[in-house]
């Protein structure tokens, strides 16, 4: 994001957005907020092809499955606890991943993703 949560941020975003694109009549912050908006809820999920990380476990892997066993889920919640959340991201659910049998760095990612967001759901 551009620049992040900074109090004049859309301010800089018009602004960026004027002096490149030179138009006639120049966007106003609360523009540029709505076209946001509307891109945002247009946007389609990312596909696995957008994945700017590779990691060897993906490249041996190739398709692995998605269901995740209970085993597996046991296994992503030793490594979490073995794994603090202090270590660089990147090394973190490397390791993780090599931990859990048939899973990739990404799958590990998403599962923890969906269990999170799960758990935030039920406590509504």
């Amino acid at each position: 994001k551009y620049p992040p949560g900074g109090s004049n941020r859309w301010d800089a975003i018009a602004l960026f957005v004027n002096n490149l694109c030179k138009l006639a009549e120049p966007r106003t912050k609360e523009e540029c907020i709505e076209k946001y908006n509307q891109v945002a809820s247009s946007a389609a999920p990312p596909t696995d092809s957008t994945n700017s990380v590779a990691d060897d476990k993906d490249a041996e892997d190739g398709a692995t499955s998605e269901a995740w066993t209970e085993e597996q889920d046991a296994q992503l919640q030793e490594m979490l606890r073995k794994y603090p959340a202090d270590m660089d991201k990147n090394e973190r659910w490397k390791a993780i991943a090599n931990g859990i049998d048939g899973k990739s760095k990404k799958e590990c990612v998403q599962r923890f993703k969906a269990i999170r967001e799960a758990v935030r759901q039920g406590k509504k």
